[in-house]
């Protein structure tokens, strides 16, 4: 079968033999029979929440530890008084009470300050851009240097780097850190370098990796060297700052993953990818993993690294940005000997596709469950399309008593699986998340057959509906739809969009009026339908919208949506707008536009969407361990991260979204759009932001009424779309469709 593996936990990532040498004493143990008695390694480094006494709204600025010390610092908006700075300091296992940082809040009057952290020379450092550019102070990266410990902060930028460009910008600086001698090495963005400047004049500059977000770990700095991310993305340069020779290079991890450097002695680094923790020196060699990512917080997703660097006696501190929650996560690891280096257990776990939210359950159940190897596997990533194979080969495993003891039932024939007793009941589960986890009731039933439940979503979908009159009535029914559009033969019914839009919404819309009981197919009402279709696209005209708007099809090849069709188009009258909702980031717009037009959004039907449905092969000898990974699932910390893959589905992750849509931070999110109407030929701009937590309970409660989970079966819903976009390239006529899609399925339900 070709599954993508993701070895969650155990040896691996590790890259060598005997690799937690030198990290503290080891011990070996015997096993009590199992496995032939086999000694047991020992010992690994252990993720431990020091949780800062933060208050809700504030995001983290930097951290770093000096004189035994931890001191933290943080930002909070507010829109009274504007931006304040807090520090906290952790000392002998407790936390000092928030102390609003003077000179960081007065600079925070003319400064967006985005990250703070400590030089070689001793000296703290800050980076910030202009909150009001002006000609004289273009925006640009400014860096500020406190050598005193007090409230003054001085301007250290270099002058070079706060010149404008051509295009009236400051350089981009998106990292900093300082020598012993106080020379400043700057990771610039605009031009892709990484540069030292001793005395204000630049003295050194290597390639890096171009990075053009407001802070990006990029560069790193020990007593006499620069380590640099390479410009290939995917290596570390080493550089020695007495005389800028090149010293070393070490090949990390794969493109795309950030690196958080920091140094150790002798030319020992330490590295921070989503990956884990790796020990390595600068010239490539001895490299071992000392944690993997799944074991912290650096595997979830929602987050970023603000700050990385080691402590006394071999331990590391990690601060997080926890963005998807608005707050912070700061990590501290150590060796712990008694810690076992591999897992006892594993427990498998599949589904159709990568997915964010059980890499997140992942995450969270390995740090509750050490002795719990995660074993996931996928056939194909988030953004691709599995194929009737791996589907094929997935029951091949399941009807042979095989296969991964948690299932991921997404786009899988749930119904066939249930009926030949491949998922076991979970319905007390079901009960416990619902009684004592707070799960939506209504979304908790999704798989329940017969009073059995078999799968639960951690994910739901929230399709909407929306127009200026009545017409969504015409796509109450096939028969409501083709008699509007015989008597309105010009009308296009949806909002504009391109024709796959069309053609997954119109399907999803009427979906169970076309499939009978039996999964078979009505024929004849098929055909009557992708006229229909073809009608409404004419009629919008979508091939003229296809290229006004340069239409790719791989965009909307596998989309993870099934409804969508004209949301970013304005409401008029005999048209109806269908999009669905899939978490808090995904509102923006949607509310806002429906909120302007004034008009009552409205369910579709009563569905909702089922995501991320967890079930249990009736196979599995290890029924217990598979439910505590689906409670992962529900559990606060996963139910509560933004992984745009559906709402949650936990009422306590709902109160906290509305409290959160409530806070500055969250209001202040801004976005602004401008294109041209391809119709009009208007230039159309609008600026909007987050929905507040009035309008979040507003969908909430919608959300509450529902109580038709819409789970098609994905082999035939595919299947439709393919014999009509036949149809629609006029290979095909809809009879034709109709009849090939009837036979397709005939053929599929008596494999």
């Amino acid at each position: 079968m070709k599954w993508r593996k993701i070895l969650a936990a155990g040896m691996g990532l590790v890259l060598a033999a005997g690799l937690m040498s030198g990290c503290g004493d080891q011990k070996k143990e015997t096993g009590s029979g199992k496995k032939d008695d086999q000694e047991k390694a020992m010992g690994r480094y252990v993720e431990e929440d020091l949780k800062p006494p933060v208050q809700d709204g504030e995001t983290p600025l930097g951290a770093y530890k000096k004189d035994g010390i931890l001191h933290l610092y943080t930002s909070g908006a507010s829109q009274d008084s504007g931006t304040k700075y807090y520090s906290y300091q952790y000392q002998d296992g407790q936390w000092s009470e928030a102390q609003e940082d003077a000179g960081l809040t007065a600079m925070g009057s003319d400064f967006f300050l985005n990250y703070l952290g400590y030089g070689q020379d001793g000296s703290v450092y800050a980076m910030g851009t202009p909150t009001n550019p002006t000609e004289a102070m273009p925006y640009g990266g400014h860096i500020f240097k406190n050598t005193q410990d007090s409230d003054t902060w001085e301007d250290v930028t270099p002058e070079n780097l706060t010149k404008a460009d051509e295009n009236g910008y400051a350089a981009n600086v998106t990292d900093v850190d300082a020598l012993a001698d106080g020379s400043l090495c700057v990771a610039n963005g605009s031009t892709g370098q990484a540069e030292i400047y001793k005395d204000g004049e630049k003295v050194f500059s290597a390639d890096m990796e171009p990075m053009m977000s407001n802070f990006q770990n990029t560069i790193g700095t020990s007593q006499n060297r620069l380590a640099v991310t390479a410009k290939d993305g995917k290596s570390i340069t080493f550089y020695n700052t007495d005389d800028y020779s090149e010293t070393g290079s070490a090949a990390l991890t794969k493109k795309g993953e950030s690196f958080n450097l920091a140094p150790g002695a002798d030319g020992t680094w330490y590295c921070l990818t989503e990956g884990g923790i790796v020990r390595f020196q600068e010239t490539g060699d001895l490299m071992e993993t000392l944690l993997d990512g799944s074991y912290g917080k650096m595997g979830a997703t929602g987050i970023s690294v603000v700050s990385f660097f080691s402590g006394d006696d071999d331990e590391f501190y990690a601060l997080y940005n926890e963005y998807d929650k608005g707050g912070l996560f700061m990590a501290r690891y150590t060796y712990n000997k008694d810690m076992p280096v591999s897992a006892d257990n594993t427990l498998t776990v599949y589904g159709l596709k990568e997915n964010k939210t059980v890499q997140q359950a992942i995450s969270l159940f390995q740090t509750q469950n050490p002795d719990v190897r995660v074993d996931y596997s996928y056939a194909v990533g988030e953004y691709e399309k599995p194929s009737s194979d791996d589907i094929r080969n997935l029951n091949t495993e399941l009807l042979g008593g095989n296969g991964a003891d948690v299932l991921i039932l997404d786009s899988l024939p749930v119904d066939s699986y249930i009926e030949k007793g491949v998922l076991a009941d979970i319905s007390s589960l079901k009960e416990e998340l619902v009684e004592d986890g707070g799960m939506l009731e209504n979304v908790a039933a999704a798989m329940e057959r017969d009073g059995k439940v078999y799968g639960l979503p951690a994910r739901m979908g929230l399709p909407v509906m929306a127009s200026k009159d009545d017409s969504g009535k015409v796509l109450e029914s096939i028969e409501a739809l083709t008699s509007y559009l015989g008597e309105n033969p010009e009308a296009q019914v949806l909002g504009d969009t391109v024709h796959t839009n069309a053609a997954e919404t119109l399907l999803a819309v009427m979906y169970e009026e076309l499939v009978k009981e039996d999964g078979s197919i009505d024929e004849e009402k098929m055909a009557e339908f992708i006229d229909d279709y073809l009608q409404i696209c004419k009629n919008m005209d979508t091939q003229s919208l296809e290229e006004a708007y340069g239409y790719d099809p791989g965009d909307t090849e596998d989309r993870n949506i099934y409804f969508s069709a004209g949301y970013f188009t304005g409401y008029e009258d005999g048209n109806v707008t269908l999009c669905e909702l899939q978490g808090y980031s995904s509102m923006m717009y949607p509310v806002y536009s429906i909120k302007k037009a004034g008009i009552e959004p409205k369910a579709v039907k009563n569905y909702y969407v089922p995501y991320t449905i967890a079930g249990i092969n009736a196979s599995t000898k290890q029924q217990e361990t598979a439910e505590l990974f689906i409670k992962a699932l529900m559990s606060d910390d996963v139910q509560g991260s933004e992984t745009w893959d559906g709402f949650p589905v936990t009422e306590s992750a709902f109160n906290n979204m509305i409290a959160y849509a409530d806070t500055d931070a969250a209001q202040k999110d801004k976005v602004s759009s401008s294109y041209k109407d391809p119709k009009t030929g208007e230039d159309v701009m609008d600026e909007y932001g987050n929905a507040d937590g009035q309008s979040v309970q507003t969908y909430l409660d919608l959300i509450r009424t529902l109580d038709a989970p819409f789970v098609p079966n994905q082999t035939l819903f595919d299947t439709v779309l393919e014999e009509m976009e036949k149809c629609y390239e006029g290979t095909e006529t809809s009879a034709e469709a109709a009849k090939a899609i009837v036979q397709k399925m005939d053929t599929y339900l008596s494999e």
